[in-house]
């Protein structure tokens, strides 16, 4: 029996030249490092990237979120 890995949420970033600014271009589930970096080349592979960085959503520090545009229903 085997015991089923937690997939976490993994944000991709890329610039398509050298300069270009590091942006987002999106976001995925992988069960690992090492998995999320074969889906990141697989999913998004419709340009040459000249660079691809991947990061887990949990690893973000946040310092500012924008308030919400519409409170939620139930939520106290």
């Amino acid at each position: 029996m085997t015991i089923k890995q937690q997939k976490a949420e993994y944000l991709l970033f890329t610039r398509i030249n050298r300069g270009d600014d590091l942006i987002q271009v999106g976001s995925f589930l992988a069960e690992s490092d090492e998995l999320a970096k074969v889906y990141s080349q697989y999913i998004y592979d419709e340009e040459d990237w000249v660079e691809m960085q991947i990061v887990r959503k949990e690893a973000f520090i946040t310092v500012r979120l924008p308030e919400p545009l519409f409170e939620k229903e139930g939520v106290n």
